[in-house]
């Protein structure tokens, strides 16, 4: 796959795999990459294919797409959703501490 997408040379690459899939081949694979964003994209393929479903607008709207995903596939998400986002508190803090 690599080999495909260095020979197309994109401007812009969508990479919709399971997180932290995507994330990972993207870390390891970007300098093989000449040039160009890398977007990770995560489930709009499967939106757009119509393999998921996907949370109603209201939930959007009310910024709470999250939790309508989460009621609806608690064992894949709730790591992503209840656990992952606690081992960013450390970095952040370094983050902002360095500025």
């Amino acid at each position: 796959m690599l080999a495909k997408v260095a020979a197309f040379d994109p401007q812009v690459l969508l990479v919709g795999m399971a997180k932290p899939v995507q994330e990972r081949w993207v870390l390891e694979n970007r300098a093989a990459i000449r040039r160009g964003a890398i977007l990770t994209v995560g489930a709009a393929f499967d939106y757009e294919a119509g393999a998921q479903t996907p949370a109603p607008r209201w939930t959007g709207r009310l910024g709470v797409e999250w939790l309508a995903r989460l009621i609806s596939h608690p064992r894949r998400l709730a790591g992503p959703y209840l656990v992952e986002p606690w081992s960013l508190i450390g970095p952040a803090l370094g983050d902002v501490a360095a500025r």
